[in-house]
Parts: structure tokens; C-alpha cells; sequence
């Protein structure tokens, strides 16, 4: 491929990304939904206009790099202030709840698909994680209980990075033709100790890199460093055999909530970081899911549709409620009611870091890696048209809106309050 051939490709992804962002706010629609559609439109099964397989360079960089900075930008956006009302219950769903969600999932896709457990635990896991995106624009409209969807929205943010590191543990298991299920589970939990540690170094020293102290030795150019921190951080954390994506989303959370180191930033300079970690997120988003349609097996979709419906019907009907029970109910302090637990049990879109992680593994050439792709596939459109659509409905019915139930959307471009500059 040459140089003008990739100008064109991202040219034409741009554009279609920007058509699609129009299409989705006119018709109200998930937007990953329309940009999942018109991947598969410009893509070789139909249009032709573009040719990136998953397993290409180009594509690589998206769902590596690329998504990293949506996990750090997703970490940004975070307050630990919600964070620490929630945490007992918080903590048991973003760790063992996905771990729950996998095995249920996975034992379900190995037995309808006829794979090897530990095939299908793969694909349990590469479906755990959700998706926080999809979540904040509907939170925009509807004026749920705080409780609930600042519960939704940090579980959604922090499964993700524990949905991957867990994944790309099954993965390397499969890679490898172990039938062993502890391996996996020892890589899972050293994989999240080698993350944890180095995402919160990385997110610490960029944090006083920026701030206005006299160590913000980047402060005026907070946007490079965050760009220069994640691109180096995942490629560091990777090798010491961790997760870049848990890196990147620590030190997004940490960066966003810096004052509790006694650190701050001057207002214009966090402006300028978050606007353009926000944009960088967006564009990444459309190239995830343009690429993703673009790349649907389609023989494989008609081949195995009624498994795979089969797969994602025990996802949201059996994994995730029986996931939110074990995970909250011995949330004493939470005091989750019926009608919060319902909620909770119906809200796990499918997202970015899933349809990155399918192409992670298209990358590594795994056996039944189209069905990976196949299942994240269905997830996607399935989650996003039933059940994006049906939570304001089911909000009213269980009686979780405060009082008015529609807000409008924020102003574009308006961080989150910044820290105070008293420690200047």
C-alpha cells in the first residue's frame, strides 16, 4: 500500500465517520450502530472503497494505541469523589463480576459452538467488558438517580481495561494450546498487578508534569505530554507483560483527579487537554467501528446466527443479572433496591474495547477468531438496538427519574470543573 493510498483510506474514514455522526444525531440512533453499517457499506463486501483488515498495520495502531486513548480519556471523566460512594460494589463488578460474566458466557459459547472451554472463554471474556460511550449521551437526556447512572457509567469506564487484560489472557492460552484454566487466571491477576502499579506511576508523574506547581514542567504543553505519556506508556506496559489499556485508563483517572495529589491546572491548559484528548477519542471511535464493518464476516454471520444468538441471549438474560446479584448484593453500604438491580442487570452494551480486542485477535491468527469477530459483531447491534434504545422506557417504569425527566445535552467542548490553581 502506498502513502496516497492510506491518505485516501483515512480520508474516506474521516468523511464517512462525520456522515455517519450527522445521521445518527438526526435519526436519534447509537452512533457506533451507523458507523458499524457504513463500514460494511465501504468496505470489500460491498462498495469496495476501502481495504483495511484487521490484521494490517493501520488497524493494529487503532485498536492498540488507538483505543488507549479512549480508555484514558474515559479515566479523565471520571470523579473519584462518585467513585468512593459506590466502591464496594464497584470493585466486585469490574473484577469478579466480569469474570462472572465470562465463565457464564464463555461455557455457553463453548458448548453451542462446539469449541474447546477454553475457545469459548475467550469469547466470554472478549464480550465482558461495556461500553461507556453509549451510556453518557442517554444519562444526558434522562435525569436518572446519580446513584444509578454514575454507578453504570464508572463500571463501564473501569470494566473495560479488566474485560481486556482478562481476554488477552485467554488469548495467549488459546494461542498456545494449553488446556490449563489456572494459567489464565494467574496471568489475569499478574497482568493486573503490573498495570495497576505502572498506570499509576505513569499517571502520577504526568499529573505533576502538567500541573501548575513548579514541577509542571509541560504544563503549557499538557496536550503533547498526555500524547507522548500514552503512546509510551503502552508501549512500556506492554512489554513488561501488562496491559497498556488498564495504563492508560489509571493514569486518565489520576490526571482527572490530580487535586487529591494537592495538584492543580490552570484553566486554559486543561481546556486544551481535554478537548483534544476528547476529539483524538472520537476520531479513534469512528476508525474502531469503521474498520470492525468493514471486516463483518459475513459467511460466518449467516453460518453460525443461530448460536451466536444463542451465545448473547445467555449474556444478557443469565451472565450479566446473575453477575449484578453476586456483585451487589453483599453491598450492604450500596443499599441497592429491586428496581436499581433491575436496571443495572439490563444495561451492558457492547462497545469499543470489545470490537478492538476481536481484531487483536484476528491479529494473532487464533483458531475460530471469526467467530470472535462474528459474536462481538451481533453484540454490537443487538445491544445497541434493543437495549440502548429501551432504558429510558425501562427508567420511567421502575421509577428511577428525578424529578423532570429530560435535561439537555451539555454544551460541546465544556471540560469538567478543574482543579483549584490555589496550589499554584
Amino acid at each position: 500500500m502506498t502513502a496516497q493510498d492510506v491518505i485516501q483510506t483515512v480520508a474516506i474514514m474521516l468523511g464517512v465517520g462525520l456522515v455517519s455522526k450527522l445521521i445518527a444525531d438526526l435519526a436519534r440512533l447509537p452512533q457506533m450502530l451507523v458507523l458499524l453499517g457504513a463500514g460494511a457499506l465501504i468496505g470489500p463486501a460491498a462498495l469496495d472503497a476501502i481495504d483495511v483488515p484487521l490484521d494490517s498495520l493501520g488497524a493494529q495502531l487503532v485498536l492498540t494505541v488507538g483505543v488507549s486513548f479512549i480508555l484514558f480519556h474515559g479515566g479523565l471523566q471520571l470523579s473519584a469523589r462518585i467513585l468512593e460512594r459506590v466502591a464496594v460494589g464497584l470493585t466486585l463488578l469490574v473484577i469478579p463480576g466480569v469474570i462472572i460474566t465470562a465463565v457464564v458466557t464463555g461455557v455457553a459459547a463453548a458448548a453451542l459452538f462446539g469449541l474447546p472451554l477454553t475457545t469459548g472463554l475467550l469469547i466470554g471474556a472478549v464480550l465482558a467488558p461495556t461500553d461507556p460511550a453509549i451510556l453518557v449521551p442517554l444519562f444526558d437526556r434522562i435525569r436518572m438517580r446519580p446513584k444509578v447512572s454514575q454507578t453504570v457509567i464508572a463500571e463501564s469506564a473501569l470494566n473495560d481495561p479488566t474485560g481486556a487484560v482478562l481476554a488477552l489472557a485467554f488469548a495467549g492460552v488459546v494461542a498456545s494450546g494449553s488446556p490449563s484454566l489456572t494459567e489464565p487466571m494467574m496471568d489475569f491477576v499478574v497482568d493486573l498487578g503490573i498495570s495497576t502499579a505502572l498506570g499509576c506511576v505513569y499517571g502520577i508523574v504526568l499529573s505533576a508534569a502538567v500541573s501548575s506547581r513548579r514541577s509542571g514542567i509541560w504544563r503549557e504543553s499538557a496536550a503533547i505530554a498526555v500524547m507522548a505519556v500514552i503512546t509510551g506508556s503502552f508501549f512500556s506496559i506492554d512489554s513488561a507483560g501488562g496491559s497498556g489499556y488498564l495504563g492508560a485508563f489509571l493514569a486518565g483517572l489520576i490526571v482527572g483527579n490530580m487535586e487529591f495529589l494537592k495538584l492543580g491546572m490552570h484553566t486554559q491548559h486543561e481546556r486544551e487537554m481535554r478537548i483534544l484528548v476528547g476529539n483524538v477519542a472520537d476520531v479513534m471511535v469512528m476508525f474502531v467501528f469503521i474498520t470492525l464493518g468493514a471486516n463483518l464476516p459475513w459467511a460466518s454471520i449467516g453460518d453460525h446466527l443461530l448460536p451466536t444468538l444463542g451465545v448473547l441471549a445467555v449474556l444478557l438474560f443469565v451472565a450479566r443479572p446473575l453477575a449484578v446479584l453476586a456483585c451487589l448484593l453483599p453491598d450492604r453500604r450500596g443499599r441497592w433496591s429491586k428496581e436499581e438491580l433491575i436496571f443495572l442487570a439490563w444495561t451492558r452494551e457492547t462497545g469499543v474495547v470489545p470490537a478492538a480486542l476481536a481484531g487483536i485477535i484476528v491479529a494473532m491468527g487464533i483458531n475460530h477468531a471469526d467467530l470472535v469477530v462474528t459474536t462481538v459483531a451481533v453484540a454490537v447491534v443487538l445491544t445497541l438496538t434493543v437495549q440502548a434504545t429501551t432504558k429510558g422506557w425501562l427508567a420511567r417504569r421502575l421509577d428511577l427519574l428525578e424529578d423532570g425527566e429530560y435535561v439537555g445535552p451539555p454544551s460541546p467542548g465544556v471540560p469538567k470543573a478543574s482543579a483549584s490553581e490555589a496550589s499554584a
